[in-house]
């Protein structure tokens, strides 16, 4: 019996080596990517706000024109009675909105450093930006601290998440077989 054991026990000891490897070198390159990422949403982000400043710019410049404020302008548009002016003034009203809910979201992840910068991320996303974002991703080689402190961070969490898997396949085998040897007693 314990040659079977030994026997077993070998290639065992093996494929948990490996999975331990594969699950920190999967952690390390995941993680790694969040920096890539979160720079290739920010140049996303501040394309939306400047196309979104750009078009609320021109009401802007109508409202002036009209020697009205923005605000002044879209109540015209709420304020006529036409269903044409209040859709339109309903759309400058969501377009302003627009633009102080990206230029936020933009300013506080500009101002996140690189330990809550994820935190700030899962807070202030914009999904829609976030899934475009994804379509396009190039991944890349971390060579900022950021970067290797994000892979080192993922190393951990890799390393973590197998030995609490192992350990439940261990102490479910444990039961297993405690429960076989009673059974059998």
């Amino acid at each position: 019996m314990p040659v079977i054991s030994k026997a077993i026990r070998q290639p065992l000891k093996f494929v948990d080596g490996i999975m331990d490897r594969l699950f920190s070198i999967f952690g390390a390159v995941a993680l790694s990517q969040f920096p890539q990422f979160y720079g290739q949403y920010m140049q996303r982000l501040g394309g939306h706000l400047d196309e979104a400043r750009l078009a609320l710019n021109q009401y802007v410049a109508a409202a002036e024109a009209l020697g009205l404020t923005l605000e002044e302008y879209i109540r015209e548009h709420l304020d006529s009675g036409s269903t044409v002016f209040v859709s339109s003034g309903e759309i400058i009203q969501n377009l302003w909105d627009r633009v102080q809910s990206l230029e936020s979201a933009y300013q506080a992840l500009q101002d996140a450093n690189i330990f809550t910068r994820w935190f700030v991320f899962l807070r202030e996303v914009d999904w829609s930006i976030a899934a475009g974002t994804w379509e396009n991703f190039v991944p890349g080689v971390p060579t900022t601290l950021e970067g290797l402190t994000y892979a080192l961070t993922g190393l951990l969490l890799g390393w973590g998440f197998y030995a609490l898997v192992k350990a439940g396949v261990v102490l479910l085998g444990t039961l297993i077989s405690g429960k076989k040897s009673k059974g059998k007693v």
